[in-house]
């Protein structure tokens, strides 16, 4: 009886090691550079976010940081595992999304002396300034009647706004305040109460099985998260 019960254990114990050991390779996840938000692979507000939960979740990745488009492309050709944030409309592919971990809100940002639009219409027969491979929603990207200006980051264009070569800057908010503090430039005006677009803004995985597991092992982890008060610790350091 003993040694058939040694055996039906070590059974057990060896099959339980499969899923354990599978769960601990890392996974790769891809992100792309939004000024205060994604600095880098180790600092900014979404990827404090994203460390928090994976550490609760007891995920082990790896973090990359891609321009913006490449970032998706990875994603979308199923390199790589999750992307970090996921927007639409620039996530195209079915995907196993988390619950939602921020509202990202587009404002115009103009210099002084200018009217600040408050609607996307406000934004017609202007040169309007946006960042390559940032999601902006289809009124602005298909609407003939706006002139889009791109440019490889938000600090370029600022810079072009100062320099008059865009009327308008689009950008979230957080991303706007940060670049006008790092490049001393206060000309910048700006209507909170005017916004132009709201997008939510997730954790995304492939829509495979293993996708849909960690999708919800962080989505319960980015509840716990909101319970105890660290995702509001987190998001605080925007302001």
């Amino acid at each position: 009886m003993c040694i058939r019960s040694s055996i039906v254990l070590s059974f057990v114990l060896m099959c339980s090691a499969v899923p354990i050991a599978a769960e601990s390779q890392a996974i790769q996840v891809v992100s792309y550079r939004i000024p205060f938000l994604v600095d880098d692979a180790e600092n900014g507000v979404f990827v404090s976010l994203f460390k928090e939960a994976a550490k609760r979740s007891g995920l082990k990745y790896t973090l990359d940081i891609y321009p913006a488009e490449q970032a998706i492309n990875q994603f979308e050709g199923s390199t790589a595992m999750a992307i970090m944030p996921a927007l639409f409309p620039s996530l195209i592919t079915d995907a196993a999304l988390t619950r939602q971990i921020f509202l990202m809100n587009l404002y115009g940002f103009v210099l002084s002396d200018d009217v600040v639009p408050r609607t996307v219409r406000e934004l017609e027969g202007k040169r309007v300034g946006l960042v390559n491979g940032y999601p902006y929603p289809w009124s602005i990207l298909f609407n003939n009647s706006i002139v889009v200006d791109y440019a490889d980051s938000a600090d370029i264009n600022l810079q072009k706004l100062k320099r008059g070569r865009i009327d308008v800057f689009v950008v979230d908010e957080n991303t706007a305040f940060h670049m006008v503090r790092k490049l001393g430039f206060n000309k910048a005006k700006y209507d909170l109460s005017g916004i132009l677009h709201s997008q939510p803004v997730f954790i995304a995985f492939q829509p495979t099985r293993k996708g849909w597991e960690l999708s919800s092992q962080l989505s319960r982890a980015i509840e716990s998260m909101k319970e105890d008060g660290t995702y509001d610790s987190i998001v605080w350091k925007m302001d």
